[in-house]
């Protein structure tokens, strides 16, 4: 079914060889390593019937497709309804794994599949397709589905089986000598168990196959042009005029007016239209497209196209198809009908949306106007369709609505993106990709290693390759004027990205600032647009961290060049007013009395004694003893030291900021002892007055002189302890004292 009888050189010895069908000898037997093949059975084969000696090459060939499961005609059991088949989608005829123990591919033709598979283990087509054909899994009645894995496999067994034939073998010398290949000798050789008649029987068979398959072909080519040939003398002859004589008397005098009245001495005659132009050859006309042959034959096509979307197995289709090339060959080149084959290239069927066979798109200027699915259901119905794709401002009967054509546009930008992505190599994607990077990197370097300013102009650049993409027959997107503002200063101002338009197809043209790309095409070839799209995408995302550091740097130098602007606005004498003078002579002092936690701070001059602080702060009429400390200068300074006294604050090092305590000591209390039991018991009493503790004192503090603050309470226990209720100085403390002491 998916192969056919005729199919390649390979398929006739592999189906012999698993079938267990012997060729012209009689002698030949399969290899041992496809024994096990599915089709070969488990065991080694038994010997054939004497019926099958006496059969063809073709009816031996049959045999065994039927026994593998591979004859029947296909299109018999199609069901096509109304004219036309329904294409099953590759949901519903994908089976889930749990159905089937093995990989199969369901969404490649088997000839895109072999193709494929060629490529990658180095086989001829013809090896590929005969063992997808071979290694295809049974289903429902008599589908079939490909099993790559199992293919490749019977693939690796049959290249194993050769390699184990050299080519320094007298046996494959003596028969590339005869005129065979060098592969196809080692395989027979491997095939027939390296008997040499076995061998020479199954390359007779493949000769006999090639030569039988070529006289086909040119058979079917010399009547294809007899016919053309015939059609067009034919039409030639009906459009020779038949002569007709007329008998003139001798003395007819023409400038007379005795004339013949009209209609009634001459004979009417069949006054014709326009003549038909001469039928055109068939292989001008007629196309059979592959996806890479779309761009050339369809696209870019000076007449407008029909493309008639079919397959082998369809009815409908083998009824239709001769119809229109009838129509094309008479036509004499006014269209050219274009055949694809929806097995082979299902990238074309998917990009038109192809849902049933057969399926007709008209095609102008590279656009799809119309399509229709099936047979038409009336001459007339053809007629119009024909009529509004060939006749200039001529409409579709019945005319295609707005919906419609959003979608038939939307079906045209697809086929150019996969006509185009078929038609452009790989190694022109390459060599295009080089060149892209090359260009990105010198357009970093023409900005001066700014990237942020690098990818404003790819951005821009991008954006113009990006329009045409999307609407390739708008001449308004595939221009490009570089006089215009945006496009000149970040595209025209810098060579590489001129470069890289130039690269996808754009050209300057003469004496103008503009570039357009194709301009003598109705359409473009996007395979070079969406490659160059594309590196620039991947550019951008590659150097985002760069082009962010790059735009905050800009922005930082733009504020920074903004409080610049905005601070020579201000005069010169006003910020003069606002600095601060400092006075050198200033002193600037925090005493605190020893035992209270208030402190004064003083503001002296650099030349006042040390007396001074003391005179400020205590009673000079009262007769005490005091030191002045400073732990940060080490200074310690008594009361009966009169020279230090007397010294400045600036030879001391108090200048021009210092921290005092001042511990004052009374010489009358060290004096007077109490004598009365009375004074002693009053001063046992003010001594437990109030809520200073031994630790609030200080006695246990974490740190000097923070009483009351952070406590040591042992074992690496710290807590703290506010006291609220300090002593107070003042007047006001001293009546509060003489009350507690009325009391007790």
């Amino acid at each position: 079914k998916m192969i056919g009888i005729k199919s390649s050189k390979a398929l006739v010895a592999l189906l012999l060889t698993l079938s267990s069908i012997p060729t012209a000898h009689s002698s030949f037997r399969c290899p041992p390593a496809f024994w096990k093949v599915r089709g070969g059975g488990d065991a080694a084969p038994q010997s054939v019937a004497t019926d099958n000696k006496n059969l063809s090459l073709d009816e031996k060939v049959q045999k065994a497709m039927e026994k593998l499961g591979l004859a029947g005609n296909a299109e018999e059991k199609q069901e096509c309804d109304g004219g036309k088949c329904e294409l099953k989608s590759a949901e519903a005829s994908t089976e889930t794994s749990s159905q089937l123990d093995t990989k199969s591919s369901t969404q490649e033709g088997p000839h895109v599949l072999a193709e494929r598979i060629s490529i990658e283990m180095g086989v001829t087509k013809d090896l590929a397709m005969a063992a997808l054909g071979a290694t295809a899994l049974q289903q429902s009645g008599t589908e079939r589905r490909l099993d790559e894995d199992a293919a490749r496999a019977l693939i690796q067994q049959e290249l194993n089986l050769i390699s184990g034939i050299s080519e320094d073998r007298e046996d494959v010398k003596r028969l590339v000598e005869e005129g065979h290949e060098m592969f196809l000798a080692r395989r027979a050789l491997a095939f027939a168990d390296e008997n040499m008649d076995d061998a020479r029987a199954i390359l007779e068979a493949d000769r006999i196959d090639a030569a039988e398959e070529e006289r086909r072909e040119e058979e079917a080519k010399s009547n294809s042009e007899e016919e053309a040939d015939q059609l067009k003398e034919d039409n030639v002859a009906s459009r020779t005029p038949e002569l007709k004589t007329i008998d003139v008397d001798s003395n007819f005098d023409p400038t007379s007016g005795n004339l013949p009245s009209r209609g009634d001495e001459i004979p009417k005659e069949n006054v014709s239209t326009k003549s038909l132009p001469p039928p055109a050859t068939k292989s001008d006309v007629v196309f059979e497209a592959t996806t890479s042959q779309i761009q050339e034959l369809v696209l870019e096509s000076p007449v407008p196209v029909l493309l008639d979307a079919y397959a082998p197995w369809c009815g409908p289709c083998k009824a239709l198809t001769p119809a229109l090339e009838e129509m094309a060959v008479k036509s004499g080149g006014a269209f050219r009908l274009v055949k694809v084959n929806t097995d082979n290239e299902r990238a074309i069927s998917t990009a038109l949306e192809v849902t049933a066979l057969p399926t007709i798109f008209a095609i102008k200027d590279g656009k799809v106007l119309n399509n229709f699915q099936g047979m038409p259901k009336s001459e007339e119905m053809m007629r119009n369709f024909m009529m509004g794709l060939l006749m200039p401002g001529a409409n579709f009967n019945p005319p295609v609505s707005s919906e419609q054509k959003k979608n038939f546009e939307e079906l045209s930008v697809k086929l150019a993106k996969t006509a185009g992505a078929a038609n452009f190599s790989f190694s022109a994607r390459e060599r295009l990709q080089s060149r892209m990077a090359k260009h990105l990197h010198d357009l970093v370097e023409a900005h001066d290693g700014d990237m942020a300013g690098a990818e404003k102009s790819a951005k821009v650049v991008r954006s113009l390759l990006s329009n045409v993409i999307r609407d390739p027959y708008n001449m308004k997107f595939r221009t490009v004027n570089l006089e215009n503002k945006k496009i000149e200063a970040h595209v025209h101002a810098y060579a590489p990205c001129v470069a890289i338009l130039k690269n996808v197809g754009f050209g300057l043209e003469e004496g103008s600032s503009l570039m357009t790309i194709v301009k003598d095409k109705k359409v473009v070839n996007l395979s070079t647009l969406t490659v160059a799209r594309d590196c620039i995408d991947k550019w951008i995302d590659k150097n985002r961290h760069k082009v962010a550091v790059a735009n905050r740097k800009r922005k930082d130098e733009a504020a920074r060049s903004k409080l610049v602007a905005e601070g020579s606005n201000i005069s010169g004498s006003k910020e003069e007013d606002n600095e601060e003078e400092i006075d050198p002579d200033a002193v600037v002092l925090k005493v605190r009395l020893e035992g209270k936690k208030k402190i004064h701070e003083l503001e002296m001059r650099a030349d006042d004694p040390l007396q001074k602080i003391v005179d400020n702060l205590l009673d000079s009429t009262v007769d005490e003893n005091y030191q002045i400390i400073c732990a940060a200068k080490k200074l310690i300074v008594k009361s009966d030291d009169g020279n230090t006294l007397s010294m400045s604050l600036r030879s001391l090092g108090l200048a021009p900021a210092a921290a005092l305590v001042i511990k004052i000591s009374s010489s009358e209390s060290k004096e007077s002892t109490v004598n009365t039991l009375k004074d002693r018991v009053a001063a046992k009493k003010n001594l437990k007055r109030g809520s200073h503790t031994m630790q609030s004192i200080g006695v246990y503090a974490k740190d000097d002189n923070a009483k009351g603050e952070v406590i040591d309470g042992g074992g690496g226990v710290l807590y703290e302890q506010d006291v609220t209720d300090d002593e107070e100085e003042g007047e006001g403390e001293e009546n509060k004292d003489d009350d507690n002491n009325e009391e007790a």
